[in-house]
């Protein structure tokens, strides 16, 4: 059985991250999602500031702090965040001096997620199993810290227990096609996770992709709601509102941007085109369904 004091002994705020993802399997399979994907983009930020292209460094980065947000990793999101402001400035000393921070962080996280998920040893992670020959002087000495683990894990349950709203599986056919444009694969899975069992939910990593998907009138017609995320590579989302717009596509699909909440003039630039409304990360099950909820309520 998995140890959640793992988590929460190194800094990762796990009853917050259950507020998004609702119970520990969705969280336990994202953060598998995380490791598999975490070192094609630690190696995208070192090409990128090696080449000092801070405008695909702050996307990348970008993406890192939102899946570090999502899974609680608090510090990690913070640097990530920081680093995203500079490299959006063209600051590359400011990046350079972030960047072997985020590299060390993002590692250590990468140990704790494996110890936790038990993909490896425990060696110099805070565990709070720790074995002690005098049990007495055990007790004695960890008595408060235990009292508190066992608080916050009995916390954590009862946070699972009151957010689990996963949608029940469905018989029929789906019900049309859900186009999801974010480069971060993590929070498209989890969206993917929520919706797949009524829609088919389609993944577009970037504007370029989703354009390419949406100019197919087939492929339009089918779709019913789109979550365009405005911070992207290649081509972002203000493009893709611009290609709708250009074309007329939003009279067919309907559109809600993703966007941090700090992103102010992201935002105040997204509605000036006819979206439907904005979901702002990081988001939970409930955020998303209301959301898409208003998409399909549009759709014709």
């Amino acid at each position: 059985m998995k140890d959640v004091n793992i988590l929460i002994n190194n800094g990762v705020n796990v009853k917050q991250s259950l507020e998004l993802f609702g119970d520990m399997q969705m969280y336990d399979e994202t953060l598998n999602d995380f490791l598999d994907l975490i070192d094609e983009k630690l190696s995208n930020l070192e090409k990128f500031k090696a080449i000092n292209d801070m405008q695909n460094y702050a996307i990348e980065v970008h993406a890192l702090k939102s899946d570090a947000r999502y899974l609680g990793f608090v510090k990690l999101g913070d640097l990530a965040y920081a680093a995203e402001l500079k490299s959006k400035a063209s600051d590359a000393a400011g990046v350079d001096e972030l960047h072997p921070q985020i590299l060390d962080c993002a590692n250590e996280m990468i140990h704790i997620a494996k110890n936790y998920l038990g993909l490896e040893s425990s060696h110099n992670v805070n565990n709070p199993i720790v074995n002690i020959e005098d049990e007495d002087k055990k007790e004695e000495n960890n008595e408060n810290t235990n009292v508190e683990h066992e608080l916050m894990a009995q916390a954590i349950v009862y946070q699972s227990t009151k957010t689990n709203t996963k949608p029940s599986t469905s018989l029929g056919p789906k019900q049309g096609t859900i186009l999801v444009v974010e480069d971060s694969n993590i929070v498209a899975n989890f969206v993917k996770k929520i919706f797949d069992v009524n829609y088919d939910v389609i993944i577009a990593s970037d504007g370029a992709k989703a354009i390419e998907l949406v100019d197919d009138p087939n492929f339009r017609s089918k779709i019913k709601a789109c979550l365009l995320d405005l911070n992207m590579p290649n081509v972002d989302g203000f493009a893709v509102l611009e290609h709708f717009k250009q074309n007329n596509y939003f009279v067919r699909v309907p559109v809600a941007v993703v966007s941090g909440v700090e992103d102010i003039s992201s935002l105040e630039k997204a509605n000036t085109y006819p979206i439907v409304d904005i979901l702002s990360k990081p988001f939970n099950e409930r955020d998303v369904k209301t959301v898409v909820d208003k998409c399909l309520a549009t759709y014709f």
